[in-house]
């Protein structure tokens, strides 16, 4: 490792992190290189079936609380001490789902057992704890999926060599690359970040300060996430058209159908007919009928996608969206790109096109000023729940003297009064470059503190509609963002807001 590797990054200055950013993405090239392109990418598509499954278990519903607790208990790192209940766990699988399902499951449950041990041995504990049981080995699968993928598409760029990847040594391989180079990297990246938005801002250089990109379950920011969508009757009525899906299987060409057909149901009073999304729907959902295999996997020739994307008037921006073309790793790790090319194929999975569909909705819908302004009031009333939970009481307060307020609550003789503010940009414009973060960071901020001074200079209005004189003003912000303002909360953190309120009381009493 290099002198700038060895040093905590909270100590790294700009010029050290950039440093460090470029080396770390030049290892991961350089770990990738020696391996032949085709078992590469074929195996490791397979390898992430199976992790999708595993994760997926969860949602799952069990008839036999036995058998789940014994499932999800399951000690991974202590396999081989446990062969008899690992068949007994296939023998589960196998009734519930079929035996391939099963084989696929407990071939992936020992790699993650001889990949935990490889990791202890080499001194990297915390890491191996993470295999300790199924249920904490999902957590770690699910807090790496982004990386999972973004070695995939950075494989085409990267594997030139001639060594062939073996089924059974995909983990042993790309496991570190992820752990002690790409998890690394992010930190770093995010590092960087920090400390530029810190400095535009004109704040005191705190290495340690957090930028929360990802909620607990690291998943990212959005404006309203599908289960946040109220159904309509228009959005039910359409959900009688869902196929039938075959019970042995976890994921299928017609779930991926019925995916899609859940998005436009879900999001149906904003009239997603006449929209790139209605053509990416129409060009996804003939790949899932006319080039599928084995209701899972996804092939098509180059010749025969053009001439796809031509039929369903596929635009500039939908074409460039299937095929992720970066040869960074920061940049794969922000592409939701479903096809792969590999020798003069494209290739794909039906849980890569879902995937992909999720994210171009939110792309298609974030233009819509419709949209925006619903999933304003869709984002006040998450954190109003999410504030009651706190011991927060709400108060029925929308409008006063015809000014409106966002979420006002109560708690021990205090109002609560939060701005809410909902607004968002896509990842992949700013995860690589953090210059660019710097610069949305500083606008989010100066906007949200010009805000709080408006609230501070109307607060007369609560204090009278309430006849409470201690009022507090707060900021909830669905991006993430960089500041020193105990005011401004982030929502992925807003289950830390009761212990911020707490502080800001005992200061405010102290001066």
């Amino acid at each position: 490792m290099t002198t700038v590797e060895n040093q905590p990054i909270a100590v790294l200055t700009k010029e050290e992190l950039e440093e460090l950013v470029a080396q770390l993405q030049a290892r991961i090239a350089a770990n990738l290189a020696p391996y032949e392109l085709e078992s590469a990418v074929c195996l490791w598509l397979d390898t992430l079936r199976g992790i999708e499954e595993i994760i997926n278990l969860t949602m799952v519903e069990w008839d036999d609380e036995a058998f789940e607790h014994q499932l999800f208990g399951f000690p991974v790192f202590r396999y081989m001490q446990h062969t008899d209940e690992i068949q007994d766990i296939r023998r589960g699988l196998a009734a519930r789902f079929s035996q391939k399902f099963a084989n696929r499951f407990c071939n992936l449950l020992f790699q993650g057992s001889a990949i935990a041990m490889a990791f202890a041995v080499n001194g990297a504990v915390e890491i191996a704890s993470r295999f300790q049981n199924l249920a904490s080995m999902i957590d770690y699968l699910q807090s790496r999926r982004r990386h999972f993928v973004a070695l995939l598409h950075l494989m085409p760029a990267a594997c030139r060599g001639s060594r062939r990847v073996a089924q059974q040594d995909t983990l042993n391989i790309f496991l570190p690359i992820v752990e002690f180079s790409a998890v690394p990297l992010m930190g770093a990246q995010y590092s960087l970040m920090v400390k530029l938005a810190q400095e535009r801002l004109g704040m005191a250089d705190d290495g340690n300060a957090e930028l929360a990109m990802l909620d607990r379950l690291y998943l990212e920011p959005e404006r309203v996430s599908i289960v946040e969508m109220p159904m309509s009757d228009e959005g039910r009525q359409m959900l009688e058209s869902r196929e039938s899906v075959l019970p042995d299987r976890l994921f299928s060409a017609a779930e991926l159908r019925n995916d899609i057909l859940h998005i436009e149901a879900a999001y149906a009073e904003f009239d997603l007919r006449g929209t790139d999304f209605t053509i990416a729907a129409s060009l996804v959902r003939r790949l899932s009928v006319d080039h599928v295999d084995r209701d899972f996997w996804i092939q098509i020739s180059p010749t025969a996608l053009t001439s796809l994307m031509e039929a369903v008037g596929a635009s500039p921006a939908l074409r460039s969206a299937l095929i992720c073309r970066a040869e960074s790793y920061m940049k794969c790790l922000s592409s939701y790109a479903p096809l792969v090319l590999l020798n003069g194929r494209y290739l794909s999975t039906v849980t890569l096109l879902s995937r992909f569909m999720y994210s171009w909705r939110a792309r298609i819908l974030d233009r819509k000023k419709r949209f925006q302004i619903r999933a304003g009031f869709i984002f006040e009333n998450r954190v109003q729940i999410a504030l009651e939970e706190q011991g927060f009481i709400v108060q029925d307060i929308v409008r006063i003297n015809r000014q409106e307020f966002d979420v006002v609550m109560t708690r021990d003789e205090v109002i609560w009064n939060v701005q809410c503010k909902n607004n968002f940009i896509d990842l992949d414009r700013v995860d690589s470059d953090a210059t660019s973060f710097a610069r949305y960071n500083h606008m989010l901020v100066r906007s949200y503190e010009r805000a709080l001074v408006k609230e501070c200079n109307r607060e007369h209005l609560l204090k009278q509609k309430l006849s409470i004189d201690a009022i507090q003003h707060m900021v909830v912000s669905r991006f993430p963002v960089v500041t020193d303002n105990p005011r401004i909360v982030v929502f992925s953190r807003i289950a830390d807001f009761a212990r911020r309120a707490d502080v800001l009381l005992t200061r405010s009493l102290r001066t």
